[in-house]
């Protein structure tokens, strides 16, 4: 996976230059670029120089790439790497359970073998180690940290413990014998609306007939009970659950599973439909049949009213953080042109760069964007530098239509860090990637688009050195 998770987050950067809707970047943009006063930018404006970048960092990544990305384990030493990550798991004390009654010895509790025990809560007293003394009653809550291993041959071995891990489980007669029970682990997808919220807040048991027995996060190790911990994008959850309810996990965009206890068949029933309303949408937007948000509207309620998605699935595809993240960076950028902030800006740009010529000038806007894009982010960096690129050419009488082809071009080009684009993120888990991994590849591949715009665009739109 290492040698190939970064090219695709890459390759689908670089194909988002080629027309108006390839990234929501180039649709910031033009929409900024129009609010300012300018005509609107067509579907194929830029394809033909956004085609020449593409293909100079595809061809990078065919020849320099394979030497770069970095060798990391297999699947297999993966998975049996992870029996060894700490999870935090809680054994409530039920009635009746075994535990009630016993002492710690030397700081243990023996009958907790190859455990951690960090914490025990009893009604609002919250009992740290050393457990000097302390005999266990019915009601306390006993907060451990144990591997996935040593937890699953515990339970496997004492199978009365698993009543006061997960509280009423659903075990009903009518399933069939071989829907066996089994553990699997599951990340908090980005966006899910597990984010922020507690698992007791969740209702994660009732909503998918699953249970979770341990958290595990790699910042820090929890000690708080497991109902308080508030889960974060990328914690590790260790599910427990009949497998075909582990199976139907698949489809729940609040987690993402990263093993497989069955293989499941995708639901293509309604395939057809979805694609041909994304065709049509696309086809719209390209002949300037209709405008590219009408269509857009259009193709997202096509799907729910053909049951290609519900409503809850469209809601929940709607992440509230890019919108907030949208609309305050357009506020940004409409501040700093009515202002005079992005011309100050543009003033301190042409001074230090006194006497430059326009394509020299162009090159260095390009590589300032595109450093920027890898610190912000891609839809921040472009509503910000669009204001700013339109006086720049204000200022030395170059057509703002050039600066506003090179703010999209320029933050497009988010390959230096993880946080730069979403792709990039989504192929760090599997890919087993580093931060420092994105910068080896990453850089390179933006200097060669640099390097490439540096020379094309005078020619492309006839500047003079």
């Amino acid at each position: 996976p290492s040698y190939v998770m970064m090219p695709l987050s890459f390759v689908c950067v670089l194909a988002g230059m080629t027309t108006l809707i390839g990234s929501s970047t180039n649709l910031l943009v033009a929409d900024s670029y129009r609010k300012l006063g300018f005509e609107t930018i067509g579907f194929f404006d830029f394809s033909l120089p956004g085609m020449v970048l593409a293909s100079a960092g595809v061809l990078y990544l065919i020849v320099v790439a394979p030497f770069l990305l970095p060798k990391r384990e297999s699947a297999d030493k993966a998975k049996s790497d992870s029996a060894g990550k700490q999870f935090i798991a809680q054994i409530d004390l039920t009635p009746g359970h075994p535990m009630i009654g016993k002492k710690a010895i030397a700081g243990l509790f023996p009958d907790l073998p190859d455990m951690t025990v960090r914490l025990v809560q009893r009604g609002d007293e919250s009992m740290l180690p050393p457990f000097d003394d302390i005999s266990l009653h019915v009601g306390d809550s006993v907060i451990v940290a144990t591997t996935r291993k040593t937890l699953t041959d515990f339970l496997s071995q004492h199978p009365e413990y698993v009543g006061g891990m997960i509280g009423e489980f659903e075990t009903s007669e009518s399933r069939s014998t071989t829907d066996s029970l089994s553990l699997i682990e599951a990340v908090v997808a980005p966006g899910s609306r597990m984010v922020g919220r507690t698992l007791a807040q969740i209702g994660f048991q009732y909503q998918t007939h699953c249970a979770i027995l341990g958290v595990q996060r790699r910042s820090r190790m929890i000690r708080a009970q497991m109902n308080e911990i508030r889960l974060q994008s990328g914690d590790v959850l260790l599910v427990f659950g009949h497998r075909s309810d582990i199976t139907a996990l698949r489809a729940n965009r609040d987690v993402l599973l990263l093993e497989w206890s069955t293989t499941e068949l995708p639901q293509i029933s309604h395939a057809n439909r979805a694609r041909l309303i994304f065709g049509a949408v696309v086809f719209c937007a390209a002949t300037s049949l209709l405008d590219i948000a009408v269509a857009a509207v259009t193709g997202a309620a096509l799907m729910v009213m053909t049951q290609c998605l519900n409503i809850r699935q469209a809601a929940r595809a709607v992440d509230q953080r890019i919108l907030l993240l949208i609309g305050t960076t357009l506020a940004l950028g409409l501040a700093l042109q009515e202002t005079g902030g992005a011309q100050f800006l543009a003033m301190t740009l042409v001074n230090a760069l006194e006497g430059a010529s326009a394509p020299l000038l162009l090159s260095a806007f390009f590589l300032f964007v595109a450093g920027m894009t890898n610190i912000l982010s891609n839809n921040a960096t472009a509503v910000l530098m669009t204001p700013i690129g339109v006086s720049v050419a204000q200022q030395t009488g170059i057509d703002p239509l050039i600066f506003v082809y090179t703010v999209i071009f320029a933050a497009n080009c988010s390959f230096a860090t993880p946080i730069a684009y979403q792709t990039n993120l989504l192929v760090m888990g599997p890919g087993h990637y580093v931060f420092a991994d994105y910068m080896r590849l990453g850089v390179p591949l933006l200097l060669i688009v640099w390097i490439t715009y540096t020379f094309f665009a005078p020619w492309y739109f006839a500047l003079s050195w």
